[in-house]
């Protein structure tokens, strides 16, 4: 048999189309990034060690997000959470709807997948506390934080970043990790957010309460005080939700307090009941939490509005007679889509052809960037090649590019 390269022929052809599929899902990502937010994927190096002090190594997979121009943006990075039995199929992490409202306020975006999850599963697990009765949280932490600094210093390098103004957001475990991160001091970090922060939940095995809750409350409150040691200490919002599965309002509250009695700055916010599950408030309810994130960050001086608000009514919706005037043969089939879903629902168009419709939850952003999607990022648009607002919930609303 001939060898190429020093390979056997049959097995060069299965490198080479191996290669060649890697090069096709790497074109086939590329084309779904989106353009409008300059949507991109970055490697950043990261090393651990898990809880039995074996290193863990690999590249992050960061999907980055910015708003137009050359910067220098502020910086949110934001930390997914954990789940044990399906970590490995974990896909690259975007949290578009959560990354479009930072872009809006004018920060740069970036969303690691961290070691343990997805194609990074198989480098081993840093972030698993080994036991529900003796978990070994301080470890876990400690490597979903270090991950989490990993690539806040890979993004100040950048630079377009302003690292000075730096917010570190997560859900769930990363929730928790970003305090625990916030713990060291990081350089230009203004805030934290934490959003049903916790570790050792199981929703089927013990509903609400965590494995050992007094051991994480005493966990936050030696980040408070890590924190504390360099005053004025960081501002903390911490959102939680009544039926949250993972973690019961009372250890939130605990936690909190906990975390204040370490000189910990924090503001806690138990919402209502949400959906059949709080703890999923952040993917699914960014309609609830965006307006208490911007009231948040505004005094830190992030005036500048996230949340899309919805435009003043001009006039009610007639059916199909409401249809954008001028419209072409594609928006006006969309507008027909829009008219035949539920409110909450938000209907957006352009002069050039394009549209998007969308209901439910954070509509009138989503709305938007779906109309957005096939329009080129550019620096140089005019306001009047921008998509905008035409029709929500039962409205032509004013609203212009």
């Amino acid at each position: 048999m001939r060898a190429t390269c020093g390979l056997p022929l049959q097995r060069w052809a299965l490198a080479a189309l191996a290669g060649g599929l890697a090069l096709l899902a790497q074109a086939q990502e590329a084309s779904r990034l989106q353009a409008d937010v300059r949507e991109a994927i970055v490697r950043v190096p990261a090393h651990v060690e898990d809880a039995f002090g074996k290193a863990v190594d690999g590249e992050l997979l960061v999907t980055t997000f910015r708003p137009p121009g050359p910067g220098p943006f502020p910086l949110v990075v934001i930390s997914h959470g954990r789940s044990v039995d399906k970590r490995a199929e974990y896909k690259r992490q975007r949290f578009e709807s959560a990354a479009r409202f930072f872009v809006r306020k004018g920060f740069a975006v970036a969303v690691p997948l961290r070691l343990g999850y997805g194609e990074l599963a198989e480098a081993g697990d840093p972030e698993s506390s080994v036991s529900c009765e003796a978990p070994r949280f301080g470890a876990a932490l400690q490597a979903a934080s270090q991950q989490i600094l990993a690539v806040r210093e890979f993004m100040a390098r950048q630079p377009d970043i302003d690292a000075s103004r730096t917010v570190l957001a997560g859900v769930s475990v990363g929730g928790i990790a970003t305090i625990a991160a916030t713990s060291t001091h990081v350089p230009g970090q203004v805030a934290a957010i934490n959003f049903a922060g916790g570790h050792g939940g199981n929703p089927e095995k013990h509903p609400g309460d965590p494995c050992q809750s007094d051991q994480l409350r005493r966990i936050f409150r030696a980040y408070a005080e890590g924190n504390a040691r360099v005053a004025p200490a960081t501002p903390t919002l911490w959102i939680y939700a009544e039926n949250d599965h993972f973690f019961a309002p009372g250890h939130a509250r605990r936690w909190a307090s906990a975390y204040a009695a370490g000189g910990g700055a924090v503001d806690l916010r138990v919402l209502p009941a949400y959906g059949d599950d709080g703890h999923k408030l952040f993917t699914t309810g960014n309609d609830v939490w965006q307006p208490l994130v911007d009231d948040f960050l505004k005094p830190l001086g992030f005036d500048q509005p996230g949340r899309v608000p919805a435009p003043p009514a001009a006039q009610p919706l007639a059916g199909d007679a409401s249809a954008p005037a001028g419209a072409r043969a594609g928006q006006v089939a969309g507008f027909q889509k829009f008219l035949a879903t539920k409110a909450p629902r938000a209907f957006a168009w352009d002069s050039a052809g394009h549209w998007g419709y969308a209901s439910g939850d954070d509509a009138l952003s989503r709305a938007l960037a779906l109309c957005q999607r096939n329009i080129p990022a550019s620096v140089d648009a005019t306001p009047a090649a921008a998509c905008h607002l035409y029709a929500v919930d039962e409205a032509v609303v004013r609203s212009s590019p």
